[in-house]
């Protein structure tokens, strides 16, 4: 049984003795560290994102395609970036391609990116583009036949067709699953601090080395990827009811039911 002197040792640890010190101090006096791996964490997840959805629209049309040779090229691509650990494919990117000479560390104008941060937004998008491009092709399979033949018989192209009636609808019906992938790569970014992106999980090892206060670090760690992925949850959840009005009717409708 938990005595009230035993739940004071417990707690003894996480409030200090003086009023110099308390529980989460190392996160208040190193907040702009913590916000810059927030930015970065984001910057990175944007473009990652960017990148799997080309890439995953790319492959997941070309696995529908009437094609042999096609689809065993996205077949092999899905197959070996969802079979393979993240980690081990930024690693190939970012010690491999030096050695193939390309050159990771680009000046795009007044914007320096490191080879770092370009091998970890390759790595992440192309590793998210093989999940993506799997649902993304179950949305397009989804799509009824009569609707391309539809769009063919009226004279559209079969780039028209894919462009104006196939894929709009197909990103529709995937809308949750892709919310649900887009969560866990941002989640999964923390991985890139393996190459010295000076992402959040970057930071909070940096912090962690200095002050040794593990716990209430990655204590607040946790909050701030929770605080960047339920606004995500929140705003899926909004582009689903607002491109599907009969399911957003019927949540109004159980709501005034209760």
């Amino acid at each position: 049984m938990l005595t009230l002197p035993a739940l004071a040792n417990l707690l003894t640890p996480l409030l200090a003795a003086d009023a110099g010190d308390y529980f989460g101090k190392s996160v208040i006096e190193n907040l702009p560290l913590f916000l810059h791996g927030i930015g970065m964490t984001l910057t990175i997840s944007f473009w990652a994102a960017l990148i799997s959805f080309v890439v995953g629209l790319v492959v997941a049309l070309l696995r529908v395609t009437p094609s042999g040779g096609l689809k065993i090229v996205a077949v092999a691509f899905t197959e070996f970036f969802r079979n393979t650990p993240l980690l081990v494919q930024v690693y190939a990117f970012y010690f491999g391609l030096p050695k193939l000479g390309v050159n990771l560390h680009l000046q795009l104008g007044p914007f320096e990116v490191s080879d770092s941060f370009a091998a970890g937004t390759l790595g992440l998008g192309l590793y998210t583009g093989a999940y993506v491009a799997e649902a993304l092709r179950a949305g397009l399979l989804a799509v009824p036949k009569g609707q391309t033949e539809a769009a063919r018989s009226l004279g559209l192209s079969l780039l028209q067709t894919l462009r104006l009636v196939v894929v709009p609808q197909a990103v529709r019906l995937v809308l949750p699953p892709l919310g649900n992938l887009y969560s866990a790569m941002l989640k999964n970014s923390a991985i890139l601090s393996a190459v010295g992106v000076a992402d959040l999980m970057y930071q909070a090892d940096y912090v962690n080395n200095r002050s040794f206060r593990t716990f209430e670090i990655f204590s607040a760690v946790a909050l701030f990827y929770l605080m960047l992925t339920l606004p995500l949850g929140f705003l899926v959840n909004w582009l689903e009811n607002k491109f599907n009005p009969l399911r957003a009717r019927r949540l109004r409708l159980r709501g005034a039911r209760v």
